[in-house]
């Protein structure tokens, strides 16, 4: 990839197994497959909670894009496309079963490295402080923190996939940021 395909958020290695796709290459499917899956994966399941549903939905949009790949258009980045894609049907999903929208709990996987009893209290608390925080920040806000925080997107890969402009992703990001240090400094005083 040149630069300059870089700077102006276009994505040309995968443009180029897109249009190999499109002429029905299945290699070129299993590699896109394999390079996301896992990463997809992930970002429905901060959405619908559910690791078969995650599952489900992941391989739902790796299907319609196999089966409608003749007629659908992906111009500037392959992996927004397949971030946009997960992330509708992901909403989709919520909207057909009534489920609100909350964030997934981020540091269920940490180690425990805390010896000290008192110490783990004041860590679980900050923990559960850090999880009350993000999840009060307004939904927009709180999606773009964690699209850009916890699946690690570029700010181009973010506008691209909630349909806004890198402004609105920059504006919200320094309001989430903001607003998270204020609740964990009001929190850091208030427990230790």
């Amino acid at each position: 990839m040149n630069r300059d395909n870089r700077n102006n958020g276009t994505d040309q290695t995968g443009l180029e197994y897109w249009e190999r796709i499109r002429q029905g290459d299945n290699t070129a499917f299993s590699h896109i497959f394999q390079k996301y899956y896992q990463a997809l994966y992930q970002f429905a399941g901060r959405f619908v909670k559910d690791a078969q549903t995650a599952e489900n939905i992941v391989q739902d949009v790796f299907v319609k894009l196999w089966t409608n790949r003749e007629n659908c258009l992906i111009t500037s980045s392959l992996k927004s496309y397949l971030y946009a894609a997960t992330r509708n049907t992901a909403l989709n999903f919520l909207s057909r079963e009534k489920k609100q929208l909350s964030t997934e709990d981020l540091m269920s996987d940490r180690q425990d490295t805390t010896a000290n009893p008192e110490e783990q209290i004041i860590e679980n608390e900050m923990i559960d402080g850090v999880h009350k925080a993000i999840e009060k920040l307004p939904d927009k806000c709180r999606s773009i923190y964690l699209m850009k925080r916890y699946d690690d997107l570029k700010y181009h890969e973010i506008a691209e996939i909630l349909d806004i402009s890198i402004n609105t992703v920059k504006t919200q990001m320094k309001r989430a940021l903001k607003s998270l240090l204020k609740n964990l400094a009001y929190l850091k005083t208030n427990i230790i």
